[in-house]
């Protein structure tokens, strides 16, 4: 269970890393701004930390949401199971239920849902700082950004040790954990529209979801069919760990769940280029390493996945907040993720 003292010190860190809004009016900027280009992660953590609290906010319309399945070990265990929380007032997170995330919001507006999903070896405190990091760069900085919902969801991803056995381990955890979202998807309203930003291992449990809900399988198991169809969302993945060639072979089924795929790959990321010698996903490079094997098999690619080598952007370091702090790689994924989201 996420206990209440770790919620009170990893919200303490949230509160300083939400910016570039209005605070009484007047306009803030962003605490990552301040960031200088090519500082280390844990030098632009401190930067970062640095920033006083009572300078930053949310836009006053959207609502931000964590949703973890960290403590479920069963890929059947119910969406009840999931726990749900609700940012308010600021620093503070407010249990909820999958029944208040589902139900209509009292205000009337139908918010678009924008989910992220973390990479491998992140504790719950850099799932959630990186979360609002995010929304920070691809929601808060967009002025003719619809009130959205903003969810950081969260799987159990703490670092294993073994490089190696680290990889295999958390491999087949985010696909156990694809189970989780597949549902939760599954359950919501059809006629709002839902964008899924994916980071390593985090477009694994992304791709695992969407090849649930198309009615596929992983590991041989499905999840039963949706009393309603679900829309195909909009899908931006970074450097994913996956296999390149998935949307063809393991993964088809993922390919009709998605609206528009946006696809950063780094064929210089060091991490991403040992990943077909680890002997699963049948020796196949990663997707974040190569970009999509089999492309010209996909319908509609040429107007349905946009690809972008971001090398040159961000070097060889597998770090998200390289690709979150670089203004050429937010844009690109601002412009591809939020795509009909706008009126």
């Amino acid at each position: 269970m996420l206990t209440a003292e770790l919620f009170r010190r990893v919200m303490v860190a949230s509160a300083i890393l939400l910016g570039g809004g209005l605070v009484h009016g007047q306009t803030v900027a962003s605490p990552l701004a301040s960031v200088a280009a090519g500082a280390s992660e844990e030098s632009a953590e401190r930067q970062l930390q640095a920033t006083a609290t009572e300078n930053f906010d949310a836009r006053a319309l959207d609502q931000i949401w964590l949703v973890s399945s960290r403590r479920l070990g069963s890929r059947n265990a119910s969406l009840d199971s999931l726990d749900i929380r609700r940012r308010v007032g600021g620093s503070c997170w407010q249990a909820s239920s999958v029944v208040d995330f589902m139900a209509p919001d009292a205000d009337g507006f139908q918010r678009p849902v924008v989910i992220f999903i973390h990479g491998n070896r992140w504790s719950l405190d850099k799932a959630i700082r990186r979360g609002l990091q995010t929304y920070n760069q691809t929601i808060l900085q967009w002025p003719d950004a619809p009130p959205v919902r903003f969810v950081i969801w969260a799987w159990p991803a703490d670092r294993i040790v073994g490089p190696i056995r680290d990889v295999r381990v958390k491999a087949q955890r985010a696909d156990e954990h694809s189970f989780h979202l597949a549902r939760f998807l599954q359950k919501m309203d059809p006629a709002i529209p839902v964008s899924i930003i994916g980071f390593s291992f985090g477009g694994r449990v992304a791709l695992g979801a969407l090849q649930l809900v198309g009615g596929g399988a992983i590991d041989g198991c499905g999840v039963p069919t949706a009393p309603h169809r679900v829309p195909p969302v909009n899908l931006a993945l970074a450097v994913p760990a996956i296999r390149n060639d998935c949307l063809v072979t393991t993964h088809r089924c993922a390919y009709d769940q998605i609206k528009h795929l946006d696809l950063l790959y780094n064929n210089r990321d060091t991490y991403l280029s040992f990943y077909r010698f680890t002997r699963f996903d049948n020796r196949r490079p990663a997707l974040g390493y190569t970009g999509v094997s089999g492309l010209h098999c996909l319908p509609d690619h040429d107007a349905r996945v946009h690809q972008l080598n971001a090398a040159r952007f961000v070097g060889m370091q597998h770090d998200y907040l390289e690709y979150i702090t670089d203004h050429a790689v937010e844009a690109h994924l601002r412009e591809h993720l939020l795509i009909g989201l706008t009126q």
